[in-house]
């Protein structure tokens, strides 16, 4: 029975020993498989990010110190991971995370540790450039400025842009200390190429330096404002007399000298094409003979104005003598005025002398002759037949023209 026990208990004892060698074996093969797996089915690998954004953190905290970041608002680095394909094939831009915190910071140029997180410890960072950011902060400052318009771009020829007007005048502009110190003037451009009539334009705001260059970074409240462009069309038309009384000395008004003889007026396109000339306001022939009266006002149309309205206008006499006369022109030269292109013009009767009575200055008269004394019929509106047309005179200044005989001549008009 003894033996029989002692080889029971023989067995059990060989039992335990071989169950402990096989829990050795296992895990032996345990850890073989792990290390196959990991580096030969799971091999460690390394990828390379680049420009991967930097966030910024704490701008709050500088915020509630009075204080703002310039430069560093885009961060980007270069990172290099490493890790298991397994890890690295679920890493992308977006689970790294790359950060520089500013809470505590002062002001100054600064160069600030980038931190670098990632969604898995199996993954680490063998790589990084930069490592830190170089960033400036300064104070925030706000400012109030006064807002100019420039304009740009070139108005048609006879027109003008008068005082504009806009709906703001100051502007208040915050920002780093070190960008509101350099504000030269704060600008509106408005564009009135080509414009022909009052418009309103709304245009943006900007802050320019010295140099007259953008600075940028700022912020501008209102950021935009509205700009009323006044354009008006031009013209200059002559100033006419308006005499009252009569003269003492028998002077006609183009004895009166008004200097200067011109006046350039301005305003909507449709009324001021209607004016031909600006009347003076009512001159006294006796004041004028008298010598008292050496400068007038002009009588301004309804709804114009005038270019230069500090101009002083003079009048005076000329202080020439008066004469009237009747000149002989033989085998005048009568030309044609305002045909139709597709028309021609031919004298029916030729004359062999004009008589023409002339009054005004006499030295003018006396310089007259067939060289300067311009004859014609005008043909305007007329068609294709025969006429009798007035004969008139190109004007001449300080002369008048009394009479002109004879006063008509046949003409025929044909196509050209």
């Amino acid at each position: 029975m003894k033996n029989l026990m002692k080889k029971i208990d023989g067995l059990y004892r060989s039992m335990e020993k071989s169950s402990l060698t096989a829990k050795i074996i296992s895990l032996i093969c345990a850890i073989l498989l792990w290390f196959f797996v990991m580096n030969v089915v799971d091999p460690v690998t390394r990828r390379s990010f680049h420009d991967v954004p930097v966030r910024i953190e704490g701008i709050q905290d500088l915020r509630r110190r009075g204080l703002t970041l310039i430069d560093g608002k885009e961060i980007q680095i270069d990172l290099e991971l490493q890790g298991n394909r397994s890890y690295m094939d679920q890493v992308n831009s977006s689970n790294i995370q790359a950060f520089i915190n500013l809470e505590g910071l002062s002001k100054g140029q600064l160069s600030v540790p980038i931190q670098v997180t990632n969604y898995n410890d199996n993954v680490r960072v063998v790589g990084q450039d930069p490592t830190n950011a170089v960033i400036t902060i300064d104070e925030n400052t706000s400012v109030r400025e006064k807002v100019e318009v420039k304009t740009i771009g070139d108005l048609p020829e006879g027109y003008i842009m008068g005082e504009v007007n806009k709906n703001i005048k100051y502007a208040r502009v915050s920002g780093p200390k070190s960008k509101t110190d350099s504000i030269h003037s704060i600008v509106a451009y408005v564009n009135v190429k080509n414009r022909r009539e009052t418009t309103v334009i709304s245009s943006e705001l900007e802050a320019l330096d010295g140099n007259l260059k953008r600075i940028r970074g700022l912020n501008i409240e209102p950021a935009s404002l509205e700009v009323e462009i006044p354009i008006y069309k031009t013209k200059t038309v002559p100033i006419v007399p308006q005499m009252t009384g009569t003269s003492g000395q028998n002077f006609q008004e183009d004895a009166i000298d008004i200097q200067p003889k011109t006046v350039t007026i301005k305003g909507d396109s449709a009324v001021v094409n209607e004016i031909q000339e600006v009347k003076t306001k009512p001159i006294s022939w006796t004041r004028l003979e008298e010598g008292t009266l050496s400068t007038i006002e002009l009588e301004k149309p309804e709804g114009v104005g005038v270019i230069n309205s500090d101009q002083i206008y003079q009048v005076s006499l000329r202080k020439t003598r008066q004469e009237e006369k009747t000149v002989k022109i033989s085998n005048p030269n009568i030309r044609f005025s305002n045909l139709d292109k597709d028309l021609q013009g031919q004298i029916l009767s030729p004359l062999d002398e004009l008589k023409v009575r002339l009054n005004g200055d006499a030295q003018r008269i006396d310089e007259l002759n067939v060289d300067n004394m311009k004859f014609y019929v005008d043909g305007q509106g007329l068609k294709k037949g025969e006429y009798n047309l007035q004969i008139k005179m190109t004007p001449i200044e300080g002369v008048h023209v009394l009479k002109i005989e004879p006063d008509r001549i046949k003409i025929s008009l044909d196509k050209d």
